[in-house]
C-alpha cells in the first residue's frame, strides 16, 4: 500500500537531502494501516505535485511523543545539530487530547530514487462514460508504473458550455466540427454520476477528475457563471482558438496560417493565455505553448512573453503542464513545452504538472517519465 503525507518546506527538505530519516505522526486509524514495506508519498505543503517517495522500513508505536524522542537522535528526526529537540514541537500539530487518545508514531523511512508518476491530462471523448471504460485507463497507468492519472474531458462534450462554441461557427469547417457526435453528447450531471461509481471502487493507483476548459475572453463572463459550482477536483483551461478561429485543426492552415501573419497569431494567443491565467477560474494550464504545434516560427523573441506567463501563474498560484502531446501527437521536437519557457518557469519556481494528452488507453503515460526527468532537468536531452 502507499499513503500520501504532506510536509512543510524544513522537513520535506531535509528528507530529500537524506538527513531526516524518521517521520513523527500521530498513530490514528489512518497510520494503524501502515506496514513496513509500504510507500508514503510525501508532498510539499507548497506543491502537491513535489513528491519524495519513500519506504516504510521501520515502524515503533509510543505513548507519547516524550517516549517517542527518547528512542531516536534529534538528527534523525529532523532537527539541526545546534537545535534543542523538544516534544512539546509536536503539540502544534497535534492535540494532548489526541495523543492520549491515538498514542504516536515513529516511521523510519527510506527515500526511493524513483520519482512519483503522473499524467494529469487525458480523455474520455471517444468513448462512453462508463466505469469499464475509465478502468481500461487505470489499468493502462498501472500497468505503465504511473501513480497518479487526471481525468480531464473537453468542455465542448458537455451541453452546458455550448453556448461557448458558438462565436466558432461563423467558419463552415469549424460548424462542421462542432456538429460531430462527441460534441454536446452529455451533461456534467452525467460526468458527476460517473465519478461517483469510480470512487466506490478500490483503484491501484490515484485517479482525479475534472475539465479541460476552451476559454476565450470574449466567452468568460459565460463561463464564470458555469463554472462557479462545479463539483471536481481541478479545472484546466486551455487557449484553442484566435479570434473565434481554431489554430490545431487540420483546417486551421486554410482558416488562419495561410492568411495571417504568423507573429500576430501568436501574439494574440499569448494575450489570450495571459488573460485566461487572470481570468482566476482555473487551476491548471493546459499546454501553455500549443501554437508552436506546426512548426511555425513566430519571427520574434518570446522570451520576454514566457516571463510574463511565468510571472503571471505565480501570482495566481496555477499549474502548467508539460504535456508530452505536443511530441507524439504532433510530432513537434519539443517533449512538451520549449526549453527556454521550461528555463524560465523553474528559475521562476512556477508549478507544474507532466501530462500526456492520451485521446484513448493506449496513449496513457506516453513520455511521462522522460518528462518528469525533464522537468528535474530543465532541459530536454534530444
Amino acid at each position: 500500500m502507499h499513503f500520501d503525507m504532506k510536509l512543510n518546506e524544513i522537513p520535506f527538505a531535509m528528507i530529500a537531502d537524506g538527513s531526516k530519516t524518521v517521520e513523527l505522526r500521530l498513530n490514528d486509524e489512518k497510520r494503524r494501516k501502515i506496514r513496513i514495506g509500504d510507500q508514503i508519498f510525501f508532498h510539499s505543503l507548497n506543491d502537491e505535485y513535489d513528491i519524495i517517495r519513500c519506504e516504510v522500513i521501520d515502524l515503533h508505536a509510543y505513548d507519547s511523543f516524550e517516549e517517542l524522542y527518547q528512542h531516536y537522535s534529534k538528527e534523525e528526526m529532523g532537527y539541526q545539530a545546534d537545535e534543542i529537540a523538544d516534544p512539546k514541537d509536536m503539540y502544534e500539530y497535534y492535540s494532548q487530547e489526541e495523543v492520549e487518545r491515538y498514542g504516536v508514531l515513529g516511521i523510519r523511512i527510506r527515500k526511493l530514487e524513483k520519482p512519483y508518476l503522473i499524467d494529469g491530462h487525458m480523455h474520455l471523448e471517444y468513448g462512453p462514460l462508463t466505469v469499464d471504460y475509465v478502468m481500461d485507463f487505470v489499468k493502462e497507468a498501472f500497468d505503465k508504473g504511473l501513480d497518479e492519472i487526471d481525468i480531464l474531458d473537453h468542455s465542448h462534450r458537455f451541453v452546458e458550455f455550448k453556448g461557448c462554441y458558438e462565436h466558432l461557427r461563423k467558419y463552415e469547417q469549424q460548424d462542421v466540427w462542432l456538429n460531430q457526435k462527441t460534441k454536446f453528447c452529455n451533461t456534467l450531471e452525467d460526468y458527476y454520476r460517473l465519478i461517483e461509481e469510480v470512487r466506490k471502487k478500490d483503484l491501484p493507483i490515484k485517479v482525479k477528475f475534472g475539465l479541460e476548459v476552451c476559454y476565450t475572453s470574449n466567452t468568460e463572463s459565460l463561463l464564470k457563471q458555469i463554472l462557479k459550482d462545479l463539483k471536481l477536483d481541478f479545472i484546466t483551461g486551455a487557449i484553442h482558438s484566435t479570434d473565434s478561429i481554431l489554430y490545431d485543426m487540420s483546417f486551421s492552415k486554410e482558416l488562419l496560417w495561410d492568411k495571417k501573419d504568423a507573429g500576430e497569431i501568436y501574439r494574440r494567443y499569448y494575450e489570450e493565455v495571459l488573460s485566461l491565467i487572470n481570468s482566476s477560474l482555473f487551476d491548471r494550464l493546459a499546454h501553455p505553448d500549443q501554437i508552436k504545434l506546426f512548426g511555425i516560427d513566430p519571427g520574434y523573441d518570446l522570451k520576454e512573453t514566457y516571463e510574463k506567463i511565468a510571472d503571471a501563474l505565480l501570482e495566481k498560484d496555477m499549474y502548467a503542464e508539460n504535456n508530452t502531446g505536443i511530441k507524439y501527437r504532433y510530432h513537434h521536437d519539443d517533449l512538451g513545452i520549449a526549453d527556454e519557457m521550461l528555463r524560465i518557469f523553474k528559475e521562476k519556481k512556477v508549478k507544474m504538472i507532466t501530462a500526456s494528452d492520451a485521446h484513448k488507453p493506449s496513449d496513457v503515460g506516453t513520455l511521462i517519465y522522460e518528462a518528469t526527468l525533464r522537468n528535474r532537468r530543465g532541459h530536454y536531452e534530444r
